[in-house]
């Protein structure tokens, strides 16, 4: 029988874990606070987020101790923040991955130098890149806790072992696509939450949707000279894992870069947004990663880098978009 360990108690990790239960996949789960074991042991649900969803309590198991739950499985979904999963690795011993299949469930940096989340679990589990491979698409938690229409894609450099994973996650409401670049798809990720940030910006200070339009139809230009300096996998960008994950981001209410963004824009410090979100937003520390890791390619990219000055720079919000109106093609 497939048992599956999921990592993780936010938003994403609850949806992945409602799409694993009812598909009857025994799944063990680790939650950091005792708190919230204690609720979904009794209630079947998790208390902090996504409430709402019920999940069955014949395939969850939950549990607060880490190298239990890691144990328990061959199939291990990391689906912590970013800025957590050096610690939460580092927490563990590559014995316990030796010969199993990892699966990247977030989307932005690791670490100051920009590391893709595939590539840093690959190195620091000592597993082959055939062994690890990327969630991406346009697929909001609150969206699957409501049964609405969801498309993932499933990213390995090997294909069939993309293609055998895949089986799990597919739902009447989810469908599962797969590729084999997850280095160019772990790098859109990251771009799109910036994007997001910037399309919340543009919200709150009054901007309408003829320069969203050009905002986003100019970011999708600054995906692909980002994705240009990664190795051609036979890359669209225009597939939902690119384009897609980037026009949700910009438009869905759903998203908490969109709505970061629109909270520093109202005036609230980075600190404050992220306090009044209530949840992370990936895209604060992408910004940094991936601002200097365009320096590093020497890539011009105005919306980046009018992002990176509003929110590591201390410069007005609006003075850097009255700038960035400019810059836009």
């Amino acid at each position: 029988m497939i048992e599956i360990s999921v990592v993780g108690g936010g938003s994403w990790a609850t949806a992945l874990v409602k799409i694993l239960t009812e598909n009857k996949i025994p799944t063990y789960w680790y939650l950091r606070r005792k708190e919230q074991v204690n609720h979904v042991k009794e209630n079947g649900n998790n208390p902090s987020y996504l409430p709402q969803v019920q999940l069955n309590p014949i395939f969850v198991f939950p549990s607060g101790n880490l190298r239990h739950v890691v144990a328990q499985s061959r199939i291990i979904i990391f689906a912590v923040p970013s800025a957590t999963l050096k610690q939460v690795c580092y927490d563990l011993d590559c014995s316990l991955f030796e010969n199993k299949i990892v699966l990247a469930a977030m989307k932005g940096t690791v670490g100051a130098n920009c590391e893709v989340p595939s590539s840093f679990l690959s190195q620091t589990l000592k597993l082959p890149e055939s062994h690890i491979v990327t969630i991406a698409g346009p697929c909001h938690s609150e969206e699957i806790a409501e049964n609405k229409q969801t498309y993932l894609t499933l990213s390995c450099s090997n294909p069939d072992t993309a293609d055998k994973l895949a089986v799990l996650f597919k739902r009447p409401y989810v469908k599962v696509r797969s590729n084999i670049d997850p280095i160019g798809v772990g790098y859109g990720s990251i771009y799109k939450n910036v994007l997001g940030i910037a399309s919340g910006m543009a919200k709150g200070l009054g901007y309408g949707d003829n320069f969203l339009a050009v905002l986003v139809s100019n970011a999708l230009f600054e995906m692909q000279c980002i994705l240009g300096t990664e190795r051609d996998a036979q890359r669209e960008i225009l597939n939902s894992s690119y384009a897609g994950d980037l026009l949700v981001t910009a438009y869905s209410n759903n998203s908490r870069n969109r709505r970061f963004g629109e909270f520093v824009a109202q005036g609230h410090s980075a600190e404050g947004a992220m306090d009044k979100l209530g949840m992370v937003a990936e895209g604060y520390w992408a910004t940094k990663g991936l601002f200097c890791y365009a320096k590093e390619q020497g890539l011009g990219l105005p919306i980046l880098e009018s992002i990176y000055e509003i929110l590591y720079g201390n410069h007005s919000v609006r003075s850097k978009f009255k700038e960035l109106e400019g810059k836009l093609k």
